[in-house]
């Protein structure tokens, strides 16, 4: 039977209402398929569309497993993915990276099977659109509704008889090179940074203090 060997929660607000799962050594400039439903996945990326990304703040548990986890009751929705990560260290991002929303650790690189839940999208979106004009019709902020949308979200090595040529290849939101990915690279740069890292310290000797 597989072991439950490890667990995260917590909710998120999203923009263009997806949320990425991504290695951490992912180009920051890939996209997820076109097509696929709201789970999606290439190399070094998940993605899942939120129901109505411009109302709702979605709760996303994650799980890792080291096989195929029981199946999950009381979720309407499920889909399943395979994917390959590089390290298997991930971080959670919106669609504008500024900075990753947490993080999440699997057992290293390689293939994983991803299986995903969430409640019944079409009753989500009527919901959360009928709260949403109701609090413009009673004269209050429009503000995102917590709790109504949840995502599970498994992952556990996938069986031998899966393999790397199964998945897609991650596409580009920019090409190389172009002004718009210098600029992505550059905002990554700035949300990567972390000030405990040491400086690099330069030493300047004055004449006459030499000391011997």
């Amino acid at each position: 039977m597989a072991t439950l060997l490890r667990r995260f929660a917590g909710e998120f607000e999203l923009d263009y209402s997806t949320l990425f799962i991504e290695d951490d050594a992912a180009d920051r400039g890939i996209r997820p398929p076109i097509e696929g439903g709201w789970l999606r996945a290439t190399e070094q990326q998940v993605s899942l569309s939120s129901a109505s990304g411009k109302f709702l703040v979605p709760e996303a548990l994650l799980e890792y497993w080291d096989g195929e986890p029981p199946p999950a009751t009381g979720w309407p929705s499920t889909s399943e993915t395979l994917t390959w990560f590089s390290t298997g260290r991930l971080c959670l991002w919106r669609t504008i990276r500024e900075q990753p929303l947490a993080r999440f650790d699997l057992g290293g690189p390689g293939l994983y099977r991803v299986r995903a839940h969430t409640g019944d999208r079409d009753r989500i979106r009527q919901e959360a659109e009928t709260a949403m004009s109701r609090r413009i019709d009673e004269g209050a902020p429009p503000d995102s509704l917590r709790g109504a949308e949840r995502f599970l979200v498994q992952f556990w090595p996938a069986p031998p008889s899966d393999t790397r040529d199964q998945i897609g290849a991650p596409g580009r939101i920019f090409p190389e090179g172009s002004e718009q990915q210098q600029f992505a690279d550059a905002v990554h740069a700035l949300a990567s940074y972390d000030p405990r890292d040491p400086l690099e310290r330069t030493e300047r000797t004055v004449p006459g203090t030499e000391q011997h």
